[in-house]
């Protein structure tokens, strides 16, 4: 199978690729745990902001009602929050020495032979050593009491 191929149907599945040539593919590890919180602050981000929409059409809406409430004050509360929320990333990155989440997760080369032999291993039929996989199973239920045992084929 071709590497735009396969580079889509990994793509397809959820996992990551940092890239591809003709003898490897270049994953990120399934298991890095520092994209899901990347994934999981982005998510945040968003519900804060939505969050944060919401509170501000309620405060015009008091504002219009005539509740005396500072308009230099609440600004000054949404800025400093939405400040220091944006800030938390580059802190993160300062404190750790470099982008956390570039150098985070790992990456690992998947030779294409491989991957073409688990994709050819897909459309092969399974045998055992007397042809078909498939045997004769009798299965039953041993807390039934005395039940014939049924046959599958």
């Amino acid at each position: 199978m071709n590497t735009e191929t396969i580079v889509r149907l990994l793509v397809n599945s959820g996992i990551t690729v940092r890239g591809a040539d003709s003898s490897y593919v270049y994953i990120e590890d399934p298991s890095c745990i520092l994209r899901g919180f990347e994934t999981f602050v982005g998510y945040a981000w968003t519900i804060i902001t939505i969050v944060t929409g919401v509170l501000i059409f309620g405060w015009g809406v008091s504002r219009i009602r005539g509740a005396a409430n500072d308009f230099f004050t609440n600004m000054r509360n949404l800025i400093i929050m939405f400040a220091a929320l944006s800030m938390a990333g580059p802190i993160i990155n300062v404190i750790w020495g470099g982008d956390l989440f570039a150098r985070g997760c790992n990456t690992i080369s998947v030779p294409m032979d491989k991957l073409n032999e688990l994709l050819e291993a897909r459309n092969k039929k399974l045998k055992n050593a007397s042809g078909d996989l498939y045997e004769n199973l009798e299965i039953y239920d041993s807390g039934a009491g005395n039940v014939d045992p049924v046959s599958i084929q």
